[in-house]
């Protein structure tokens, strides 16, 4: 069955049906409760590549339910043309460093860098592409650049009139749970692009969806959606084998501790050294660990509790590791805030912001969407007179955002 949504340029493809329908998964003998949009596309809608020259915007994270890369799967179906592939940070293999260059190629199929001197793909890029398909496996939070890759490709596609698909997939952290400032768009940079919270509660397809109605973009949008996804699902739910996106977020758990302690970029704390998973931990010389656990799990935040840690030579860093208790549960940017607040209170004129670097911006104030969270700790603020701050421009992203729910919880 097949739902086709418009206004104005967008073009949104909304599929409905059971995942018992769903032709591959009769090769399993216990199937994955989730189908991602390339087995989707796949399976009921081939026809819409047949005789296209196909550009593929993606990475070695995103895969078929069987685990093969959506570029590879593309380029072995029949009456299909794979002509050019677009990689975002971190290359095609996920393993570059944060900031790396990541380098293009001309020999055989073409591969494009979408990180380095040229994040947006240029009309030279696309001039021989009918239609560009990304399929790029996310983090959930707005200060990961895969979500500005989509946004500067749709803008691409727009622009010289190509149709932009995108498969859709897990979002890891779930797609229930909103938190953070929205983007001051005097703050939006590749670390974040549009004004949305940091973390926003959607999949890489609803979001695209938004976005390019909200912000008027234009682009001939299709938006292909997985089979079998409630949106309260986590990773561990979807049934899917996890590949890392970027060298750091080695597990689901990793992408969960990200997206509370990537918020503390930018200051002289430590963040997951000693650690058994990447952004585990929040370490400095200064900080005397027992105490801060002690004040942190006295706020009694919602589904994390703080244990102290020691890190570094001889153990000299003193903080605390992080333990997910219900991470549906955990307020990502909110529990950042709180770690900040117990820090600044706990040890005054220890936490340090690294000085602005380029265009007179914190690296902190970027991550963030604004420079108030800054200024606010540092006016000494408590955490929830911060988080109060953003809790009406949260609440008006929350109306539109439902707009564009592909996924209904599951009663």
């Amino acid at each position: 069955m097949l739902a086709l949504k418009r206004a104005g340029n967008l073009f949104a493809l909304i599929v409905l049906f059971a995942i018992s329908s769903l032709p591959a998964a009769s090769g399993y003998s216990n199937p994955p409760p989730v189908f991602p949009g390339i087995d989707v596309l796949l399976a009921y809608y081939p026809q819409i590549l047949a005789g296209k020259r196909v550009g593929v915007i993606s990475h070695r994270a995103a895969t078929s339910v069987r685990g093969y890369p959506t570029a590879i799967v593309l380029s072995l179906v029949d009456d299909v043309r794979v002509v050019a592939l677009f990689v975002p940070e971190h290359g095609f293999s996920g393993t570059l460093p944060a900031g790396a260059f990541v380098p293009s190629s001309t020999g055989g199929v073409p591969i494009h860098s979408l990180y380095s001197k040229d994040k947006k793909p240029t009309a030279e890029m696309i001039a021989g592409v009918d239609i560009l398909i990304l399929d790029l496996q996310d983090a959930g939070t707005r200060a990961y650049t895969y979500i500005s890759t989509m946004v500067l490709a749709m803008q691409a596609a727009a622009e010289e009139g190509k149709r932009f698909i995108v498969l859709d997939r897990p979002n890891p952290l779930g797609a229930a749970r909103v938190d953070g400032p929205v983007l001051d768009p005097a703050f939006a940079s590749f670390i974040g692009i549009r004004p949305i919270p940091i973390v926003y509660g959607m999949t890489i397809g609803e979001l695209a969806w938004m976005i390019n109605e909200q912000f008027r973009i234009g682009a001939d949008l299709a938006v292909v959606p997985m089979s079998g996804y409630d949106r309260r699902m986590h990773w561990r739910d979807t049934g899917l084998a996890w590949i890392n996106p970027s060298p750091m977020l080695t597990s689901p758990e990793a992408a969960e501790f990200h997206a509370v302690n990537g918020l503390l970029e930018g200051t002289n704390l430590t963040l997951g050294a000693g650690g058994s998973v990447p952004f585990e931990t929040v370490t400095a010389r200064w900080i005397q660990g027992e105490l801060l656990a002690q004040r942190l799990n006295s706020r009694r935040l919602q589904g994390v509790r703080f244990v102290a840690h020691r890190a570094g030579q001889n153990g000299q860093n003193g903080g605390i590791r992080l333990v997910l208790t219900d991470p549906r549960q955990v307020r990502p940017a909110s529990t950042a805030v709180h770690i900040l607040d117990a820090i600044n209170r706990l040890h005054p004129g220890g936490l340090r912001f690294h000085a602005p670097s380029s265009g007179g911006r914190y690296l902190f104030d970027l991550v963030w969407g604004t420079d108030a969270v800054r200024k606010a700790i540092l006016r000494g603020e408590s955490a929830h007179q911060i988080i109060a701050s953003w809790n009406k421009d949260l609440e008006k992203f929350m109306q539109i955002r439902q707009r564009y729910f592909i996924y209904k919880p599951q009663k």
